[in-house]
């Protein structure tokens, strides 16, 4: 039997917790991801959210990253409008930090929207 126990360590200036996700682009380029952010709450509703994620990356169509080893780097800043909610806006750039022959990396903007339920 294998359990998973989701962690999230709390400090004065916020919150560190585990992140996991993925996408596939329109080209059928896949990227896959687990890595942690910092939930840091600046006051006023605002929260500065940094994170840091290696992932797999299968390029299909898409563009050619050079390396199947990714590391996506996001900074977000989020808006509490409501108890439930938050509005935020990101922006995150993946690279292979030189492993693979050619580095072209890529950047997404991003505006966000969470529903707590």
């Amino acid at each position: 039997m294998t359990s998973f126990i989701c962690l999230s360590l709390k400090y004065f200036l916020g919150t560190i917790s585990p992140i996991t996700g993925g996408f596939i682009t329109e080209n059928s380029a896949e990227y896959i991801y687990s890595g942690i952010e910092f939930n840091l709450d600046i006051g006023d509703g605002l929260t500065f959210t940094p994170s840091f994620a290696p992932g797999l990356y299968h390029e299909g169509n898409g563009k050619d990253l050079g390396h199947i080893l990714e590391f996506k780097s996001e900074l977000e800043f989020s808006f509490d409008f409501s108890t439930n909610s938050q509005l935020g806006f990101s922006y995150n750039h993946i690279s292979n930090a030189s492993l693979g022959d050619k580095n072209p990396g890529a950047n997404s903007y991003m505006f966000n929207f969470f529903k707590n339920f």
